[in-house]
């Protein structure tokens, strides 16, 4: 018993310090109809990924801090290749005790070609996902997604296939959704950085070093500004949250 009370008080410290930085450091503008935060942890030399490989980069600490920025959005946002790598839950289940009243977000998948596996943890887990797609998605796919319960959403494409943005964000705005958190993967952080939409950028360094292999946000646009920054360690990793103001 004496353990379990003393874990849960290192959870509690953990996330109050977590709270703390992300009052101070997160301030949704109330003029947007989406208000959007993109977030990723990457190495010491900047890589967030590994090709076809399940890189976890962020410590424990930092994790929870990750957890209690979930909570404060209405919706997660992935790409598919992150469903495919990871498998992730997408949920606020590392918050503690106290915190247990916290609803889970409401998850994102991009999934322009409607690749969702019907096994994935998002679907299995009961917390079904809107999976966005487009026109040109296999009509057999979408049927069987849909009788497990999930929600598949049609929006226009690019010249290059990927799904437009700011429909994207529109039908999320319709429906309800106010704050949303983009995680990854690497190509969707790019894509939502050239897109100018996002308010706010998360970046969590990790002491660690992935090389050869790793897959890196290097050639994300530069046509922003910052106008404010906090800082702040969790365990070994290094946190530095942003506010954008593009050019």
């Amino acid at each position: 018993m004496a353990d379990n009370n003393s874990h849960e008080e290192t959870q509690q410290q953990l996330f109050d310090q977590a709270k703390a930085f992300l009052h101070d450091a997160i301030a949704f503008s109330t003029d947007k109809g989406v208000s959007v935060t993109v977030t990723y942890a990457q190495s010491q030399d900047n890589m967030i990924a590994k090709h076809n490989e399940q890189l976890i980069l962020s410590g424990a600490e930092s994790m929870m801090m990750t957890h209690r920025l979930r909570a404060m959005h209405d919706a997660i946002l992935v790409g598919i290749n992150t469903v495919l790598c990871d498998d992730p839950r997408l949920n606020v289940r590392l918050l503690p005790a106290s915190e247990v009243h916290t609803c889970h977000p409401q998850p994102i998948v991009l999934d322009s070609r409607l690749q969702m596996p019907t096994t994935a943890r998002l679907i299995t887990s009961g917390n079904l996902p809107w999976v966005f797609t487009g026109d040109h998605h296999p009509v057999d796919k979408r049927k069987e997604l849909e009788s497990l319960g999930v929600q598949v959403i049609v929006v226009p494409t690019g010249d290059d296939g990927r799904l437009c943005l700011d429909a994207v964000v529109d039908v999320l705005c319709a429906r309800g959704i106010r704050r949303l958190m983009v995680e990854g993967g690497a190509s969707v952080i790019r894509a939502f950085l050239r897109s100018r939409i996002p308010e706010h950028l998360i970046v969590t360094t990790a002491p660690v070093t992935v090389g050869e292999g790793g897959v890196s946000v290097d050639d994300a646009p530069s046509g922003f500004s910052v106008v404010s920054t906090k800082r702040q360690t969790f365990g070994n990793d290094v946190v530095v949250a942003s506010k954008l103001k593009y050019d």
